[in-house]
């Protein structure tokens, strides 16, 4: 792929500069509202706030046989990055190969910013060696959006901020080298939470560094926390009683720390790779998963948070990469290679569908948005009591491991070698 645009090179040595006023960085990412035209963005990994549920009404409730209209299609390399999408950009990772400086083929992957409307790529800039693993290669990590900056962070540990403008980096950061981080099996693959003037991320550095927070404007450390190292998780922002908070799985704990990086509380959780977010069950309800031996729980924060109390504890329901939604007392997600519907209240099983294989889901206008990983778009009713299929089609063929994106009546998804966008809009929609 020869794209017609500048490749920048993210330099290894110092920052280049701070571009942006500290003050449009202190918006919170769960603020992000309506972009140019009708809908919602979708700032950042699972969303506007990170629960892999879209605001958007109005969209299609059934699809035709063929699926709903092709908007565009363009070829993608390797990764299993997120789309994220604020305003008429979208941006993504993907791995390329380029003219090494021999001349020979060099495999980097970048990050990339595309017009919303045509797919047309704006920008690309190098992140770095391309990480090649037996389960698939590429980047891991989903861009952040926040304020005119996007954070994107490569396989290898480099965490960057670019302009959304043209792709120019802003500050850089080396989590081997400046936070002692050893790179984890599968590669970098936390996605930043850009919040209240704070960039919280999981560095896995050495020396108390494993979660830290730094400034958005210019990548300095505010606090940190954690000998844990690197493991495949992302934060979670909540409010409780007012005050901010975020939830985090890593060292063996799901725990929760405030604003200033003090542990709020924390609770025992199984040796073993989670890599599906944490996410908000209900009030003061935090349910987490992880795949093979960890299984599933959820757990509640006493209304002072003083004590963390084990609601329940299983092995029904155990998210891989995947993470899960909840709507309605229910969560929907993938127990490895079944997709299952199970109550929030008691975690009995209300539905089971196989078929999908490993797949990934989100949540838009009552109605599952399910892609399997083999490509298949699955529409899928909520709130019943048996698995109900809508609709469906063969949207790409190959491995799709990465959650679809809806956003301003579109949908996006991608896999190893392209990228789609569907219409989603009910007809006469603007």
């Amino acid at each position: 792929m020869t794209p017609a645009h500048s490749t920048y090179r993210v330099p290894s040595a110092a920052r280049l500069g701070v571009w942006i006023a500290s003050l449009a960085l202190v918006l919170s990412t769960v603020a992000f509202a309506s972009g140019t035209e009708s809908g919602s963005d979708w700032p950042q990994f699972r969303g506007i706030e990170r629960n892999g549920i879209s605001p958007e009404t109005g969209l299609l409730d059934s699809w035709p046989d063929s699926g709903p209209p092709e908007v565009w299609r363009r070829e993608l390399g390797e990764g299993y990055s997120g789309i994220t999408v604020v305003g008429n950009k979208v941006y993504t990772m993907y791995a390329d190969e380029v003219a090494g400086e021999g001349g020979e083929a060099e495999a980097r992957e970048f990050a990339a910013s595309f017009d919303r409307n045509t797919g047309e790529e704006h920008w690309r800039v190098d992140m770095g060696a391309k990480l090649d693993t037996e389960f698939g290669n590429g980047p891991r990590s989903t861009p952040t959006v926040a304020g005119d900056t996007v954070f994107v962070l490569g396989s290898h540990g480099r965490l960057a901020a670019l302009s959304t403008e043209d792709g120019g980096v802003k500050w850089q950061k080396e989590f081997t080298a400046d936070f002692g981080a050893e790179r984890p099996y599968w590669g970098f693959s936390t996605s930043a939470l850009v919040d209240g003037g704070r960039l919280i991320i999981e560095a896995g550095g050495s020396d108390g560094r494993t979660l830290v927070a730094l400034n958005p404007a210019d990548g300095e450390l505010i606090w940190s926390l954690g000998e844990s190292g690197a493991g495949y998780n992302s934060p979670l922002r909540v409010d409780r009683n007012g005050e901010i908070r975020y939830v985090h799985v890593s060292g063996g704990k799901l725990f929760c720390v405030d604003t200033d990086g003090n542990e709020v509380w924390s609770h025992e959780w199984p040796q073993g790779e989670t890599h599906a977010m944490p996410i908000l069950a209900g009030p003061g309800l935090i349910y987490a998963s992880g795949a093979e031996g960890v299984g599933a729980q959820l757990v509640k924060v006493a209304e002072d948070e003083s004590e963390v109390e084990k609601v329940w504890d299983n092995r029904l329901l155990r998210n891989h990469f995947s993470s899960a939604v909840v709507q309605d007392g229910v969560i929907y997600g993938f127990d490895n290679a079944t997709l299952k519907a199970v109550s929030v209240e008691d975690s009995s099983l209300i539905w089971a569908k196989r078929g999908l294989g490993k797949g990934s889901l989100m949540l838009a206008d009552g109605h599952l948005i399910v892609l399997s990983d083999r490509g298949k778009l699955v529409l899928v009713a909520t709130g019943t009591d048996k698995y109900s299929e809508i609709s469906s089609f063969q949207a790409m063929n190959d491995l799709s491991w990465t959650a679809p994106t809806v956003s301003h009546g579109r949908l996006f998804i991608r896999n190893h070698q392209e990228m789609v966008s569907f219409d989603l809009r009910q007809k006469g929609d603007s």
